[in-house]
């Protein structure tokens, strides 16, 4: 699974460094996905403003994409990916680039959009602005985003998530596989809502949000863990326990855990990046 999903982010960053983009009706980025899929949006040029571009060394991104917005989800012990880019997106440019490239061949006129032979990725320019990707049914998130039906992400989250670096959103997941996080599938299960946002601090980045559990056991469950594997992480670096301090990164009331503060440098983020989804 994680050769299959290297190959599609792959042939994603190949889509969106083919054209030019700037800031463009990011909104539409929650209209992705739907329960129990996670929601990841990642605003490209803050991270190339940030000086800290490490995250995207290794393609165009940086150069050509102002923000993207994927939906994941997992069935079966197989990944699916939908997602945007969003800028001034030509579908002239758009189609001319992929009807070029060997691999992709035309699989619509109406809604028009093209399709990887390898991995069966589909893209198109669903408007001005934005650039649709799937590897699920082309036409019905087309549909979904064109009429701005069932949004994933209530807007308020959204306009929050949206002023971050990065962020994630997921409500009621059956799974997730976090790197770096070893939380039981009971608990993961118990999750009823997530909001992660990521920004930059200047030497790192500062992870704050909010986890909704179906009770207040649960919550108090999730926060001792959460404790647990920070005072873990802390002590495998050789750095110092400032308890009172750690104490305030994460907290709960009644069913809600809250996240403020919890420090990651740019290597462990890009370290969680380049590990299996």
């Amino acid at each position: 699974m994680k050769r299959a999903v290297l190959i599609l982010l792959a042939s994603v960053i190949f889509l969106v460094s083919c054209v030019y983009t700037e800031r463009f009706d990011t909104e539409r980025g929650r209209y992705l996905g739907e329960s129990g899929d996670v929601l990841i949006t990642v605003d490209v040029d803050a991270l190339k403003k940030s000086g800290e571009s490490a995250l995207l060394a290794q393609n165009e991104l940086v150069d050509r994409v102002d923000r993207v917005s994927l939906a994941l989800s997992s069935e079966d012990d197989r990944v699916s990916v939908s997602g945007i880019a969003n800028g001034l997106l030509s579908s002239t440019e758009v189609g001319t680039a992929l009807i070029w490239d060997p691999s992709f061949i035309r699989a619509s006129d109406v809604p028009k959009f093209y399709e990887n032979k390898r991995n069966s990725l589909k893209a198109g320019v669903v408007e001005d602005g934005i650039m649709l990707f799937t590897t699920g049914d082309y036409e019905a998130e087309y549909g979904k985003l064109k009429k701005r039906e069932s949004a994933y992400v209530p807007e308020m989250i959204w306009n929050a998530m949206s002023s971050s670096l990065a962020a994630l959103y997921v409500e009621s997941p059956e799974s997730i596989s976090i790197p770096e996080l070893d939380i039981p599938e009971e608990t993961i299960s118990k999750i009823e809502e997530a909001v992660l946002m990521l920004n930059d601090t200047g030497s790192a980045l500062s992870l704050s949000g909010t986890v909704l559990m179906d009770d207040e056991s649960s919550a108090r469950t999730l926060c001792t863990l959460l404790r647990n594997l920070m005072v873990q992480r802390i002590r495998r670096e050789g750095g110092k326990l400032d308890i009172r301090a750690l104490s305030g990164i994460f907290t709960y009331e009644d069913s809600e855990v809250r996240i403020s503060g919890y420090t990651l440098s740019y290597d462990e983020v890009g370290s969680m990046l380049t590990k299996e989804f």
